[in-house]
């Protein structure tokens, strides 16, 4: 995104800064929920008041004429969404993903290959991809996704900074890039390996990617709601069961959901598909056992909550269910990804932590298992008591205090 400052006034002769209130952010920002699945954290929340300051300066009107003009024109949506969208990304950026790629799965993975970079910003991981494919030899494709139109041109013209080439070798930029005024070009090699088509990550899978045999959607997720993140994996899922996914590190513990398996290659993960999966079905906790007595349950949602709100404390809920389900059942490890999650969401939640050691503790990791205790105490102690004693439903504060000062003393194995 080109971020532009203020480009003039509103149409009634103000300061367009001072027409974007909290309401006018807020209407945005439910409208981009439900068409792109964007979330509106704090942060973004800040961005996208700048964005729609612009964009009402450009179009020379007021806040209420924009606003009725975004809900019915694509043009001006797309428009914000180029200046909202965030392309912040690098050559080989992590750089554990491609060597995990080159060394455990393009060996077995059949020819012609061909990869969807989901979200490609910029261009700069889909022309890494294809370096790697080039100095390999291997016969393949990749197939560059975005929902910025401004994003995908610049992916098309494959035009780079020297800033924004630092991160390669200088063996990679004399081999795959030619200097071109005060910048860099891909080769024309590299750009025939690469081809670019606008896609909505919540509208279905396109039918062109759906053969692809590996996704790299890193950092995209986090921008998601809850339930627009799990839209797009359970599609994934069912239209390309076979294929191995790549995220970005900070989406590893939330936004899976229970229909893929996590695959461990040293300290790197990749995800696949479980055969058969069906979507799921949150279903009820089980009384609580004594390895994990504290019976977990979703915090009241506050009185004004957003509809994210309502999705997130949903999404929370379900995530505790099928977790103690899984760690009920024997399912040590599923328990763990589950428990995850619901600690990331909710990373303030002693009973995230708690539930997280304890399916730790079962899956024999107990040096990660005294991590989570440990970070169990700390939330507790900066916890509202009435909300603990809410969630624990029948035990005392006390206890859980006990039972946590306890799991912390216990030797590591």
């Amino acid at each position: 995104m080109n971020g532009r400052g203020l480009a003039g006034t509103g149409s009634a002769g103000t300061d367009a800064s001072t027409l974007v209130t909290d309401a006018v952010v807020d209407r945005v920002a439910e409208l981009l929920r439900s068409a792109v699945g964007l979330r509106a954290e704090p942060t973004l929340r800040a961005r996208m008041r700048r964005c729609i300051r612009d964009e009402i300066a450009d179009n020379g009107t007021d806040a209420e004429s924009y606003l009725r003009a975004l809900t019915a024109g694509s043009a001006l949506r797309q428009s914000l969404l180029n200046r909202i969208t965030v392309q912040e990304t690098a050559f080989f950026r992590h750089p554990e993903h491609f060597a995990l790629l080159e060394r455990e799965i393009l060996p077995a993975t059949r020819r012609p290959l061909s990869i969807w970079s989901a979200g490609c910003a910029n261009g700069q991981e889909a022309y890494s991809l294809a370096m790697l494919l080039e100095e390999r030899c291997i016969t393949g494709s990749i197939i560059a996704t975005d929902i910025s139109t401004s994003a995908l041109a610049r992916t098309d013209a494959a035009r780079y900074s020297t800033k924004e080439v630092s991160g390669l070798t200088t063996a990679r930029v004399d081999r795959h890039l030619s200097a071109v005024g005060d910048g860099w070009e891909v080769t024309q090699a590299l750009r025939n390996r690469v081809s670019t088509m606008h896609h909505n990550l919540i509208d279905p899978v396109p039918s062109r990617v759906r053969s692809c045999q590996i996704i790299f959607c890193r950092n995209v997720l986090i921008y998601f709601s809850p339930e627009h993140a799990r839209i797009f994996l359970d599609r994934v899922a069912q239209t390309m069961p076979a294929a191995w996914l790549f995220l970005g590190s900070s989406e590893t513990i939330w936004a899976i959901g229970d229909r893929y398996e996590t695959v461990r290659f040293g300290d790197t993960y990749a995800y696949r598909s479980l055969p058969g999966s069906p979507a799921a079905v949150p279903r009820s906790l089980p009384a609580p056992s004594p390895e994990a007595p504290f019976r977990a349950r979703a915090r009241p949602t506050p009185v004004a909550a957003t509809p994210a709100d309502h999705d997130e404390a949903a999404m929370i809920a379900g995530l505790a269910r099928s977790g103690q389900t899984a760690l009920d059942a024997g399912h040590h490890a599923a328990a763990v990804v589950l428990f995850r999650k619901w600690a990331y969401l909710a990373p303030q939640d002693c009973l995230a932590h708690l539930h997280l050691g304890l399916a730790l503790e079962a899956a024999a990791d107990p040096a990660a298992a005294l991590r989570a205790f440990s970070a169990a105490r700390r939330a507790l102690d900066l916890a509202d008591p009435a909300e603990v004693e809410h969630a624990i439903d029948g035990y005392s504060i006390a206890e859980l205090h006990k039972l946590l000062d306890a799991k912390q003393q216990e030797p590591t194995r």
